[in-house]
């Protein structure tokens, strides 16, 4: 009788010890913060929403998606935000205009003539092609354009050159300059130079947006 008594005694002493170990333990996991991969301790608390602007400086969002620029007001007497100069919307379309149309003109001993130029560059690669009447023949040209200006230039510089035809077949080439876009996708401002070639004979290419060639002539009218 008494060893089935001890036996019992001990079996319940063992049943406490253990039930105490396992509470004991459960103890520590809930209170220790700095214990890692502990089954069932309370996870830690990251600190990585404390630590506020980590890369910079808070940006801003107007409604239609630009930044709001930190003081925008200095150097805006209106106070509008615009977007910052470097900026991942930024594009050569909403810098640029993608319409150009000029009166050309082409000078040289073989002939003289005048007619339109237009130019269509939405970025980087465009066309452009002229009509031309002179004295002599009829001129038309076809090629490609190319975009020289990057988003941060200040003025918009072309390349153009292609196939020319009129007294035969040759060629031309010439740069343009406009100005940067203000309203609408077309140029108002823009000059160009160039140089054609046909039958031997070399030519002066010119031309002058509609704006500018509207100046010029009321200039030539009141002087």
């Amino acid at each position: 009788m008494k060893k089935y008594l001890l036996l019992l005694m001990l079996l319940a002493c063992t049943s406490v010890w253990a039930q105490d170990v396992v509470r004991d333990s459960a103890a520590v996991a809930d209170t220790s913060d700095t214990e890692e991969n502990v089954i069932g301790g309370r996870p830690q608390r990251s600190n990585v929403q404390s630590k506020a602007n980590v890369l910079g400086a808070p940006v801003y969002y107007n409604l239609d998606g630009s930044v709001r620029t930190p003081g925008g007001h200095r150097g805006n007497p209106r106070g509008e935000y615009v977007r910052p100069r470097h900026h991942w919307r930024n594009t050569l379309d909403s810098r640029f205009n993608s319409y150009f149309c000029e009166v050309e003109g082409m000078l040289g001993t073989g002939d003289v003539a005048i007619g339109m130029n237009f130019t269509y560059l939405p970025n980087r690669w465009g066309v452009y092609g002229s009509l031309m009447t002179g004295m002599l023949h009829d001129y038309a040209s076809l090629g490609p354009a190319l975009r020289l200006s990057d988003f941060d230039d200040p003025c918009d510089w072309h390349l153009y050159g292609g196939i020319m035809m009129g007294d035969g077949v040759g060629g031309e080439v010439g740069m343009r300059i406009a100005s940067p876009r203000h309203d609408g996708a077309f140029g108002w401002c823009s000059g160009s130079m160039g140089m054609a070639f046909l039958d031997g004979e070399s030519y002066i290419t010119f031309g002058l947006s509609l704006e500018l060639t509207a100046l010029v002539a009321l200039s030539l009218l009141l002087l």
